[in-house]
């Protein structure tokens, strides 16, 4: 078990880690605004169980070993990247067909006057191979990621204790910065959601496809130039 004064000091550096910005945050912020809150959700829980991957990696010795071996890291590295940077091509494609379809199915002005508003608080229920989807997208895009595995190698030693059996404090440091995920995610994606009525302009839309792209992107380009050491 870890002490109550190490948890006192995990928890919030625990808690920055996760909140700072990055691909699993722009993932689920694009996904919640684009999609919905049921999707946003999902891919949260996604994060989550990258999470413990990264975890049980580095209870294990592999995120030494990967941090170790230039192929290895490399291997993970560029296929993170790759990852990414397919999301952002993705994304880029959607919005050059969705701003086609804007184009052909936009109606009169008159006609959207006489639209009946959307009511944000019916959000229409995932089938299970829809959850999925975006479950496996929140998964790779933390588990993919080498730097979140050099993270948990370097920040969940300092919090152990050498003197005990190892492998459950990293199972209790590892499970609480997944909590900690699920705490900061879930409800995020949930106001976004609720939120996403308002940003249902089409030129938001188109905005945010584009924008999150060239993010993805980015991501994925800083992602591939990163060293091992």
């Amino acid at each position: 078990m870890i002490s109550l004064d190490t948890l006192l000091l995990f928890i919030p550096m625990a808690a920055l880690l996760v909140i700072l910005p990055g691909p699993d945050f722009a993932l689920i912020a694009k996904i919640s605004l684009l999609d919905g809150r049921p999707q946003g959700q999902a891919a949260a829980c996604g994060v989550a169980l990258g999470i413990c991957v990264h975890t049980a990696a580095a209870m294990l010795g592999i995120s030494a070993i990967i941090a170790q071996s230039m192929l290895l890291f490399s291997v993970l590295k560029y296929a993170g990247a790759a990852y990414l940077i397919w999301l952002g091509i993705q994304a880029l494609r959607h919005n050059r067909a969705v701003s086609a379809a804007v184009v052909k199915t936009a109606p009169p002005v008159s006609d959207r006057a006489q639209e009946p508003a959307a009511n944000p608080a019916r959000e229409p229920r995932l089938a299970p191979r829809q959850w999925w989807s975006f479950f496996w997208q929140g998964f790779l895009t933390n588990a993919l990621n080498p730097k979140a595995a050099i993270i948990f190698l370097t920040f969940l030693p300092q919090f152990t204790n050498p003197h005990a059996p190892l492998a459950p404090q990293f199972l209790e440091l590892g499970g609480i910065m997944s909590g900690l995920c699920l705490f900061w995610y879930v409800p995020l994606a949930y106001m976004l959601g609720r939120v996403r009525h308002i940003f249902e302009n089409s030129r938001f839309q188109l905005w945010l496809q584009r924008f999150t792209g060239f993010v993805f992107i980015a991501f994925g380009l800083k992602l591939a130039a990163t060293q091992s050491r």
